[in-house]
């Protein structure tokens, strides 16, 4: 019989069977195919006719056994289903309720269609709950919303959800970019702390030697906000280390050598990782360091104050944490008609009206204002 069947249903039956117990191995077997079909539906709670009923059976089953689309298939897949539905009430329900013993032959054949039924099942490129949710996740016009997560969420069994998001993570890369925020989050959240804590050791271990590629950002992107206190130190060092080079080297670059203007710039390679973590600077232990680098790149080459104006003058809003010899570079820059600094104080002077910047920089402000008016093409 070892020969005859499946490794995870011997293993099951192996005990009794070989004390010649075959009423108990075929217990053993009911017993296995029932936790079988609970894992890849997620139905924990039923038990019986009512798990295959659920997992196997009605217009949308969880388990298929094929695509279930042409008439054939759909025979295929009830066909199955009943035949597990006879075993649990023909087989399981007899030798639950009623002394009953089988002999070798009556207790190996069960057991031998039980075998055939799991790997219909198995090898019939049957299609789990998760499988599902996976196509959904990967589908473009996935509904990215807040709602949306929660509900989908629900449909994925509890016990399964670790295995669904250890398997986002290493398909990170091929994750389809601004889709699956609130998903991946809720996922997590979703998760006991043992089970985050597992999670977050799996994370690091996969980043301990990372380097600047779509794998680290989309880490970044995906799973940064919720593990990233959790990770080990080591890995979190590899990480800053790599976001301040980078950001130290970023700067835009022209891009057409026909026509030197500003509208010809873009990032560099370089300082390309830096632009992934503007918004998340916060959770860096060196974030102190890299806001005082930004600060020097902010009255640097042109270059490089492109770079730090288009994704990080987030972190100078708030005038009061800049110090004097910053506000009279601030106004220098102004006088000299640099329309980037313009561009940045534009919402809060023109647009709120903000006193406290209009008496700090209004007429500095002004002055850039009149300057770059007088240049032809400047977008007022």
């Amino acid at each position: 019989m070892e020969n005859k069947l499946r490794e995870d249903l011997w293993k099951s039956i192996q005990a009794h069977y070989e004390r010649n117990d075959y009423t108990e191995a075929v217990r053993d077997a009911i017993f296995h195919t029932s936790e079988l079909l609970r894992e890849k539906s997620g139905f924990y709670d039923k038990d019986g006719s009512k798990l295959v009923e659920a997992s196997l059976l009605g217009n949308t089953p969880v388990i298929l056994v094929n695509k279930n689309e042409t008439t054939t298939e759909r025979d295929i897949q009830q066909g199955i289903g009943f035949a597990f539905k006879g075993i649990m009430q023909s087989v399981r329900n007899l030798i639950s309720h009623e002394k009953f013993v089988y002999t070798q032959n009556e207790a190996e054949a069960i057991i031998l269609y039980i075998n055939y039924l799991l790997n219909q099942v198995d090898h019939s490129g049957g299609v789990t709950k998760i499988d599902n949710i996976m196509d959904l996740l990967y589908d473009e016009d996935f509904t990215c919303s807040e709602e949306y997560a929660e509900l989908l969420l629900k449909e994925v069994p509890v016990k399964k959800r670790y295995d669904l998001l250890l398997k986002l993570f290493s398909n990170r890369e091929q994750l389809p970019q601004d889709k699956l925020r609130y998903f991946i989050n809720q996922l997590y959240n979703a998760l006991s702390k043992t089970t985050k804590a597992d999670f977050c050791k799996v994370v690091s271990k996969n980043l301990m030697k990372c380097k600047d590629d779509k794998s680290l950002r989309m880490y970044i992107h995906y799973f940064m906000n919720a593990t990233y206190s959790e990770l080990d130190k080591l890995a979190q060092l590899r990480i800053e280390d790599l976001v301040y080079n980078s950001i130290k080297n970023g700067e835009f670059e022209y891009y057409n050598d026909d026509d030197c203007s500003s509208a010809d710039m873009k990032c560099n390679r370089e300082g390309a990782l830096g632009t992934w973590l503007n918004d998340k600077l916060e959770l860096l232990s060196n974030k102190d360091k890299i806001i005082s680098m930004i600060s020097e790149k902010m009255f640097s080459s042109i270059e490089e104050q492109r770079y730090v104006f288009e994704y990080f003058s987030y972190y100078f809003k708030d005038i009061s944490s800049l110090s004097e010899q910053e506000i009279k570079k601030i106004k220098k820059e102004l006088t000299d008609g640099n329309d980037l600094f313009q561009g940045w104080l534009e919402v809060p002077i023109d647009v709120f009206k903000n006193k406290e910047y209009i008496d700090l920089f209004g007429e500095e402000y002004a002055k850039c204002k009149e300057i770059n008016a007088q240049i032809e093409g400047y977008p007022f």
